[in-house]
């Protein structure tokens, strides 16, 4: 029985390859191209990640920054939200359901090896670079949004000029 001869011709089939990866990287290049110039314009905003972090359940969390035995009475830091946004996360008062702060654990301008540093024995923050000294709410910091939901401790870390 004879075979049939084979009409897939090999180079055939490689230049049909090459140009499909010549096309696709275009569509691609062009697709980067095209949503940076609209993001530079200001036409896109690019928004990457959610802007709410859940931080904890709220009574368990101020149970724990009240009692010395577990922080030692101190804020809670969290590192690296949304990058290089290193919060702390504070409770002041005797209600779980309010008194919560959230601020940046340094100035803007700041590089970041400077932190302000909690100082238990005056309950301030001081700028281990500066000397800078802040109240324990966190003021001449960034704040940032925070409210409690269904128990929850919800900060807002994304801003609109970050």
């Amino acid at each position: 029985m004879p075979v049939a001869p084979n009409r897939n011709n090999p180079g055939t089939q490689a230049a049909a390859i090459a140009v499909a990866g010549i096309l696709g990287f275009l569509a691609i290049f062009f697709l980067i191209t095209r949503i940076s110039q609209q993001a530079e314009r200001g036409d896109v905003q690019l928004n990457l990640g959610d802007d709410k972090f859940f931080i904890g359940n709220a009574q368990d969390l101020a149970d724990k920054i009240d009692d010395e035995d577990v922080f030692g009475g101190d804020p809670l830091l969290i590192s690296g939200l949304g990058n290089d946004r290193d919060v702390w996360v504070q409770h002041i008062g005797d209600d779980a359901e309010t008194g919560w702060l959230v601020f940046a654990v340094r100035p803007d301008d700041a590089p970041r090896n400077c932190v302000a540093e909690w100082q238990r024995d005056s309950s301030t923050f001081v700028d281990s670079c500066n000397g800078t000294v802040y109240p324990d709410d966190g003021d001449g910091l960034r704040q940032y949004g925070v409210e409690v939901v269904d128990g929850q401790v919800v900060a807002t870390i994304v801003t609109a000029d970050s």
